[in-house]
């Protein structure tokens, strides 16, 4: 008798990194003018990031700039008319914190000038530590695959079962797609309280899930 069956896992953990994804940039008539905006505070925002390396201990580990791109386009009136032309420059910037607190503050300073726009943050674990959690939470999926067979295998009368086929999800035989161990980092929250200044970052876990698809049998 062969057996086919799920095997998953889940677990949670506190993040060890935090990713904030930033949009630098402004719009208006004048062409050059928004540019030069967006210029200065792409520098503003390359300063500060250099002045947070140098701190010992830094509270951030990585960084990222990219091209500032252009663009204009003739917006429309309500009663049909074409508008004189706009141009918007912006740029994406991503910084990493490893202190959750200088996050907070770093928000709390940039969030509401005048061309920024904080699109999110990122929660994650080292990747070293990612992996290896990754491994143990696969093992416990593999782990209670063969349980349920198991189960399976004595409520029909048998006593054990041995592998004949193991994969993630959605690669065996009969199976049409495929899908990998996911992690789901979680969103940004803010909000100040009565006593406090500023926003308060909460982080919430990492969630790592795991599936696996496994045959056995029972000769």
């Amino acid at each position: 008798m062969q057996i086919t069956v799920l095997g998953h896992a889940h677990a949670s953990f506190s993040p060890e990194r935090a990713t904030l994804r930033m949009r630098l940039g402004v719009e208006g008539s004048d062409k050059q003018a928004a540019m030069e905006h967006t210029t200065s505070l792409v520098q503003g925002f390359t300063t500060v990031v250099e002045q947070l390396k140098d701190m010992s201990p830094s509270p951030t580990s990585w960084s990222s700039v990219a091209p500032i791109a252009t663009r204009s386009w003739r917006p429309w009136s309500q009663d049909g008319k074409v508008l004189p032309t706009r141009h918007a420059a912006e740029c994406l910037v991503k910084l990493k914190f490893t202190d959750f607190h200088s996050l907070s503050r770093f928000i709390d300073r940039w969030g509401g000038r005048t061309g920024v726009t904080v699109e999110g943050v990122d929660w994650t674990l080292t990747e070293g530590r990612r992996k290896q959690e990754e491994d143990n939470v696969l093992a416990q999926a593999v782990v209670q695959a063969h349980a349920r067979a198991t189960t399976m295998a004595r409520a029909a009368g048998e006593q054990s079962v041995r592998f004949l086929e193991i994969a993630d999800e959605g690669l065996l035989a009969e199976q049409q797609s495929a899908a990998s161990p996911t992690m789901y980092g979680a969103a940004m929250r803010s909000g100040a309280p009565p006593d406090s200044e500023g926003i308060t970052i909460a982080p919430e876990d990492v969630e790592l899930d795991v599936t696996v698809h496994a045959r056995f049998s029972t000769d």
